[in-house]
């Protein structure tokens, strides 16, 4: 068995700043008392040539379920494990800090025709026994396993998947218009065809190069598997109006559509059959703030000795503070924790491991790189020109002092760079992301003047071409489990008042941030931003639509055919061009050019300015839970974070004394 790969103790307590906050929070309560086992993951174990969970085994011998062979399909999606064959039992612990999240779902429980391999660099057929795409990227074919069954032991069919394209993605009062992972170039949703009751066969208009890659995405591969037999009772195209509209009434809702989503909702309706390896028994928006989930009996994965998956019988989810969630993962009261696990607490997970009896793994930090994104497509049309001008994001960018930012925030750890794919990516473009990183004063000031910006105020502050003062207002949520936001923000305040630029650094709350990017209200956006995977969710390079980051107003534009919003600006649009050739390319080498062209763009033009990203991430595992990845996979939303270690795998070894 291999050992995992533990975080070096003398670079951790290199770390500054936060860690050193978080010693002093934690210490004394991680450090002291007896150690915490997981009670539940002590009583894994049972016979080992059994071929399913002693859980469900009861089950069948009092006549609630069917046999195993019954409940399998014909030919069952056999996983590798990382390390061993595995034991039944045994209830994971984790946390989380808003209880409406659903990625616990997407990393334990996703569920997909397709699904990433296990280096998440290609697909591999999931509930699709078989898949298949034309030369051109524009007709994908999909069979089925033969006997695959909802957690309800109703049958999933192809039947399922023509009711979740009909009734679901091409219907306008869900989808006003088309999703963007669900449509060609021309807006225009794919038909789809279902020979017969394994058969799906969805045919786009021009070719769609990514539909593959969104298909393995679990934020998006959940969207197309819906139980037909469940949830055609709550849609008036399938049931009686007047019934529907009676019972989303007598249900609390305002409309159908509202109670269909009500009802849809795989985290907060534990009657909603499911697919993954794990279904919700008990909410997490109940008054106990904890979420309880229990294995699919009917789950379709098996070991190579022909076991079902998965291992685990449970998995427990309680909604904490940050504080708390971070305490209970130093105590070992979490067994499998990387989302939502604070990083500048590091320090104390470490020091605390041996004696509560677990590990801290390091896996890639992916979407950590804290960034200001200037509002290119401002309202204000003297601030968009100033902003739209590649000079005074340069100047902007030189002017921050980011070694003193790494040595304060990250004891010097933190990697300094622009949201730019890496070497791990297609598009990676070689030097990208190290444009105008010199802290150079100097610089920055030649680049304002030269740019039309040289005249002051009596305060010193720089004033804009129309005689205002140059000041702005960067807008955030606030976030200190990674970089530790506001520290950094202040830290780029007086860099840039040093130059004369003015900002306010303005906190908000989640909805208030929302309502004013899509409203194209705002100066600066503070945000984490990803580097790779970026073809995935394109608005954070490109701006497609109104939740653009960079150029809300050009999105807005973008996504409505020119019928609203602000026209962009030839360079804007070379951008837009660029990615309407990746999506339709007809092969790969097409689609990378296009993606290369992009990063040139973004490498060259500083649309995001960075600031630095977190070294890699902590991740808490029990030592008795085997299975885990130890080879630094990333901990990626749109690999299913903690799920590219294909958690229905891992399992409890038996206690040790």
């Amino acid at each position: 068995m291999t050992e995992r790969t533990t975080v070096s103790r003398r670079a951790l307590l290199k770390f500054g700043g936060g860690a050193t906050a978080a010693v002093a929070l934690f210490g004394i309560s991680a450090c002291t008392g007896d150690e915490a086992p997981n009670p539940f993951g002590d009583t894994a174990g049972g016979d080992p040539d059994a071929l399913e969970s002693p859980l469900l085994a009861e089950r069948v011998a009092a006549g609630e379920l069917p046999p195993l062979t019954e409940r399998l399909p014909v030919n069952p999606l056999v996983v590798e494990p990382w390390e061993s064959t595995g034991r039944f039992g045994g209830t994971i612990r984790r946390a989380q800090t808003d209880a409406l999240d659903n990625g616990i779902l997407q990393a334990f429980a996703g569920v997909g025709l397709l699904e990433w391999n296990k280096a998440a660099d290609a697909s591999q057929p999931s509930l699709a026994e078989t898949f298949e795409k034309s030369d051109d990227n524009r007709v994908y074919t999909f069979v089925l396993r033969e006997g695959l069954r909802w957690s309800d032991g109703e049958p999933f069919t192809s039947a399922d998947v023509l009711f979740t394209v009909d009734r679901f993605l091409k219907n306008d009062v869900f989808w006003p218009g088309p999703p963007f992972w669900f449509s060609d170039a021309g807006q225009q949703r794919p038909e789809v065809e279902t020979p017969d009751e394994r058969t799906v066969v969805i045919t786009f208009e021009r070719p769609f190069a990514l539909f593959e890659k969104f298909l393995c995405h679990p934020a998006v591969s959940y969207q197309f598997i819906k139980p037909r037999h469940y949830l055609e009772q709550f849609h008036p195209d399938v049931t009686d109006r007047a019934v529907v509209d009676e019972a989303a009434s007598a249900a609390g809702f305002d409309s159908w559509d509202q109670y269909f989503a009500d009802r849809d909702n795989w985290w907060t309706n534990p009657e909603r059959p499911v697919m993954g390896a794990f279904m919700v028994t008990s909410s997490a928006s109940g008054g106990s703030g904890t979420a309880e989930l229990e294995r699919n009996p009917y789950y379709y994965k098996t070991d190579p000795d022909g076991r079902q998956l998965p291992y685990v019988d449970h998995v427990q989810v309680q909604v904490l503070e940050q504080d708390a969630l971070d305490l209970r993962a130093a105590n070992g009261d979490l067994d499998m924790q990387g989302h939502f696990l604070g990083y500048n607490t590091t320090q104390v997970y470490v020091q605390n491991a041996e004696s509560r009896g677990f590990e801290v793994l390091r896996w890639q930090a992916t979407a950590s790189l804290l960034s200001i994104c200037p509002n290119l497509s401002h309202q204000d049309p003297v601030l968009r020109e100033v902003l739209a001008d590649v000079r005074v994001r340069a100047a902007l960018s030189h002017a921050i002092d980011r070694e003193e930012m790494n040595t304060t925030l990250l004891g010097g750890l933190g990697v300094a760079r622009h949201p730019l794919a890496t070497e791990d990516s297609d598009y990676y473009v070689e030097g990208g992301g190290q444009r105008f990183l010199d802290y150079d004063v100097a610089e920055a000031e030649r680049l304002l003047d030269e740019a039309g910006l040289a005249d002051r105020n009596g305060a010193g502050t720089r004033l804009l071409p129309d005689g205002r003062p140059f000041e702005l207002v960067l807008l955030y949520v606030a976030n200190d489990s990674g970089v530790p936001q506001t520290d950094a923000f202040e830290m780029v305040r007086r860099n840039w008042a040093e130059i004369g630029v003015s900002i306010v650094v303005r906190p908000v709350d989640g909805t208030l941030y929302t309502e004013l990017r899509a409203s194209n209200d705002f100066d600066l956006d503070g945000t984490t931003m990803p580097e790779n995977d970026w073809d995935l969710e394109p608005v954070w390079f490109i701006p497609t639509a109104s939740n653009s980051h960079t150029a809300p107003g050009y999105g807005q534009w973008y996504s409505s055919g020119g019928t609203e919003g602000i026209e962009p600006t030839d360079e804007i649009k070379q951008l837009m061009d660029e990615w309407d050739a990746l999506r339709t390319a007809e092969n790969d080498e097409a689609r990378i050019e296009s993606g290369r062209a992009i990063m040139r763009q973004h490498d060259e033009n500083v649309y995001a300015i960075g600031l630095l990203k977190l070294p890699f991430q902590p991740i808490v595992v029990n030592n008795g839970l085997r299975n885990v990845r130890d080879d630094d996979p990333a901990l990626s939303f749109y690999y299913g974070r903690e799920g590219i270690s294909k958690p229905e795998q891992m399992y409890f070894s038996e206690p040790t004394s």
